[in-house]
């Protein structure tokens, strides 16, 4: 955890540091979790993941139709 006043003292090395042990830093404000920095990478899995997730319910439900790659860029090919 990094609070604001390593963030004031040290910048954002500070955060790097945290980074490099975690994949994420939390920043903590007059003692308490406030914040999460995470690294790009990191928030670009989280996404991916979110959406999967998405999907994977929407299908479990009957609301979405996944097929297969092949399937897919047929269906884009014939829309364009």
């Amino acid at each position: 955890m990094v609070s604001v006043v390593d963030i004031r003292k040290r910048g954002i090395k500070a955060v790097e540091d945290e980074l490099q042990k975690e994949n994420k830093a939390i920043i903590s404000f007059k003692g308490r979790p406030k914040y999460v920095m995470l690294t790009l990478e990191e928030y670009e899995r989280l996404l991916l993941d979110s959406a999967y997730n998405e999907l994977k319910k929407k299908k479990e439900n009957g609301e979405a139709f996944v097929s297969g790659a092949k399937e897919l860029i047929e269906r884009i090919e014939n829309e364009l």
